[in-house]
This record gives structure tokens, sequence and C-alpha cells, in this order.
């Protein structure tokens, strides 16, 4: 026979054991989920600190200054997401590792970790977790080429323009030794290369120098893109292969469809001109209704016969055609040729545009008339920047103003909005967007600011989208 007394020492025993069990499991459920909930936090703490250690390295004119700026930057934005005292935890300062790789690239590393202290799992012996959490972010150094229109047509908004890129682009990247490297190509009649690109291990840009050189620009002459373009990645790809960033980037600026081919051209007399060298030929200067101090600039023809020096901006002309200056007789340009200088092509890599052909030479196939000309200039600039694009160049473009989408050239006779400025730069840039995308090569952005105070919103905009890559 059992005694009741001894079942009810039982009965407690058991009773006792159970709200053992269940204190610790309702006190694991509730503690684990504080701890759940600190280690959510402090990931997302430890990786808003990795991103923003990582972009506060442009801010400073030196390795030492950028580092500081940096750890700061880490610090708050750790502070600003994990707040004292979450849910009862004490998080440690944040360690922060900054480091830069051989191949130009930072790289931050971030961890952290928070003691919580338990609450109903102390009756198990468990006074407190500890929880830790690390992240790392990486940025990459770049290689950024500004090539800036500075035609004659761009008039007074030239100075809206200058404020623009100096101070929402530029100011943007990191100056001084082992920062961005930043470079200036400026292009009118010609081209000229106004800051070149650091091409040494030593990187990075004098903000100062290209400050000034913006601010020296003037609005004067064509709109000689190609060459413009042709310079900018003549500098990047002059870069050792070895040293080059792992962003490379060209932004495009303009407020008016090319007009200019840059190259050596074949006369009557079976000359070529210029005799030492490629110069730019004006496609929309060669009509005899056009005077110059009361003088024809150039004999009735339909052929394009300006040349210019390639390497300045606004060069004085030189005429080939017969009784066009200075009573000189010179036999007129009859061919332009296959090949434009840079090898680049006068024909279009995609087909966009034919030019006419005439019984040349096999170095000088075309017929020089104004039209092809100008759509030459426009297929040179699509061809080099699908050039540029297949060494995994990205290009932004930037377009202004009404006469950029244009089309009253009536020597050509365009009517199709596929010949407009923005249309041009949207394939240039290789924007979702182009008739022409070609998926396999970067994709850029194009941005469109119908007057001169809309610059800054562009610039910027396409200034925090590199930045964003860099990350």
């Amino acid at each position: 026979m059992i005694r009741r007394d001894h079942q009810h020492g039982a009965i407690l025993v058991l009773a006792a054991l159970s709200l053992i069990v269940l204190c610790g499991a309702v006190g694991l459920a509730i503690d684990a989920g504080r701890a759940y909930g600190v280690k959510a936090r402090l990931n997302a703490a430890v990786d808003a600190a990795a991103i923003a250690t990582a972009r506060a390295l442009a801010e400073g004119n030196s390795e030492g200054e950028r580092l500081t700026h940096a750890r700061e930057a880490g610090l708050r934005f750790f502070r600003l997401n994990y707040p004292a005292g979450f849910l009862g935890a004490t998080a440690s300062e944040p360690a922060i590792d900054t480091r830069k790789l051989e191949d130009g690239r930072w790289v931050v590393d971030i961890s952290a970790s928070a003691d919580m202290p338990t609450t109903f799992m102390r009756v198990l012996g468990r006074n407190a977790f500890e929880v830790s959490a690390a992240g790392q972010a990486t940025r990459r150094d770049l290689d950024v080429m500004l090539v800036m229109d500075s035609s004659g047509s761009l008039g007074s908004a030239m100075s809206p323009l200058k404020q623009a890129a100096i101070n929402n682009f530029i100011s943007r990247f990191v100056a001084g030794p082992g920062g961005d490297r930043v470079g200036l190509v400026s292009f009118a009649a010609g081209a000229v290369v106004d800051v070149p690109i650091d091409k040494t291990a030593t990187r990075g840009f004098d903000r100062a120098a290209m400050t000034t050189a913006i601010n020296r620009l003037s609005a004067v002459g064509t709109t000689a893109t190609a060459e413009g373009l042709a310079r900018a990645l003549a500098e990047l790809d002059a870069i050792p292969s070895g040293l080059r960033s792992g962003l490379r980037v060209i932004l495009l600026f303009s407020d008016g469809a090319p007009n200019v081919i840059n190259g050596r051209f074949l006369r009557a007399d079976g000359s070529i001109v210029p005799p030492d060298g490629p110069g730019n030929l004006h496609s929309e200067a060669g009509s005899s209704s056009m005077l110059a101090g009361g003088r024809l600039l150039c004999a009735a023809s339909d052929g394009a016969c300006q040349v210019v020096p390639a390497d300045r901006r606004n060069g004085a002309a030189i005429w080939y055609s017969s009784g066009d200056h200075p009573s000189v007789e010179r036999p007129q340009i009859t061919y332009l040729p296959l090949i434009g200088s840079g090898d680049v092509p006068l024909a279009s890599h995609n087909g966009q545009r034919a030019l006419t052909t005439a019984a040349g030479t096999p170095d000088h196939p075309y017929e020089n008339t104004r039209c092809n000309v100008n759509r030459a200039a426009r297929n040179m600039v699509e061809n080099i920047a699908h050039r540029a694009r297949n060494e995994d160049i990205r290009i932004y473009t930037i377009g202004l103003g009404s006469q950029l989408n244009g089309l009253e050239i009536g020597f050509c006779g365009y009517t199709l909005a596929a010949e407009q400025g923005s249309a041009l730069l949207r394939r240039v840039a290789n924007t979702a967007d182009s008739d022409s995308l070609d998926a396999s090569q970067p994709r850029g952005l194009y941005c469109f600011a119908a007057e001169p105070q809309e610059l800054d919103r562009c610039f910027s905009a396409i200034a925090s989208e590199v930045l964003r890559l860099s990350l």
C-alpha cells in the first residue's frame, strides 16, 4: 500500500523541476529574442559604419587625413545606428581596419561586440550573452577624365557650366597623393589636354590646378567632339596597365552635335593636307554664301574646306580651296580618308550613317561633301565611345540647351530624331534607353539640362553615380 504523503512529496519535486525547466524555456525564448535583436542591430551598425568609412576616404588632401576622416565617420555612423544601452546591451567601440591593396582598392573591415545581461536565464546560471558582428566594404579608386565642350555656342552658359563642373563634380573626388586620378580635356575647333591625368603610382590630382584650368575656358570655336573624346581615351590608356584604377570613367559634356573630323585629307593635285600632321576639318564652314571680311571663305562648292590645327581649341584656319585666301590658288580638298587620326574609322561601327564614296584612293575613298564630313564627325564620336567601352570604361554624358536637338542642317537634311544631339549622347553613354544599346558593354547615364541652371543637378547626379559604383 502506497502512502499518500509520499505521493504528495513526489508531485512537489516534479512540479519544482517542471517549473525550473519552464522558466528556463521561457527565459531562453525571451533572452534569445533579445540577443537576436541586439545581433541584428549590431550587424546594421557595423555595415553602416563600414560603408561610411569607405565613403569618407574621399575626404582629405593626404592619405593620413583620409584615414583620420574615415575612422571618425565610421565611429559616428556606428554610434548613430547602435544607440547606447540598446535592449540593455553594452557595445564595445568597433575595431576599424582600413588597408589599401596593390590594385588601388581600399578595404575596410569593422568588427564590434556587445554584452547583453540575461534576465530569466540567470536561473540556469547564464548571466550574459556576448554578441558579435563584422562587416566589410571596398572602395575602388578612380581614373576620371572630364571632357568639356567649350565651343562658341555656349556663350553666357559658360560661367554656370564651369561652376557646376567645379562645385558638383571635381569637388567630389579625392585630391592629393594616393587619391583619385582626374584629368581634363576641353574641345572646340580642336581639343586640348588642359590637365593631364596622373600616370604614376602616386595617383591623385591637384584640385587647385583643375579649378584654375576650368575657370580659364572660354566659349569660342566649333565642336570637335570626336577629338576631345579621343584625347581623353588616350590619357586613360597611357596609364600603365598595372597602375590603372578599378573604375575608369569619362564624363562628356556638350551643347551641340559634332561637326568636325580629325585627319589628313587628299587634294586634287594628289597632295595631303595638312602636310605635317592631322588637322580638323569643319563641316559647317564651306558654303560660298559665307563671308569673312567681304571675301568668300571657300570656292562655290559643296566641299568642306576649313581646316584648323588639331591641338588647340581655336586655331587660325587654313583654307584649302581655290581663290579663297590671300589671293593664293590652292587645290580643293577632294577626298576624305578611310581612317582618321588615332586609327578611328570615318564610317560608323554599327552602320548608323553611310558616307558617299568616289573614285579616290583606297586610303581616301570618301567624297568631300559637307554632309559626308558632318556624318563622319558623328560616326567618329560613336566609334571612339564604342572602343572605350570595350576597355570597360564607363562613359557618362551631359547635354545642354535646345540647340542640342536641332536638326536643321540644310546641307545634310537630317530629319530623324536619331540625329538629335541627345540621341547621340545616349549612344555614347550606352544608356538603357539608347537606340543602340550594347548589353555586353558597361552602361552609363545621360542627363539633359534644359537651362544652364540645371547643370548643377546633372553634374551632381553623375558624380553620385560614379561614387556609388566605387563602393
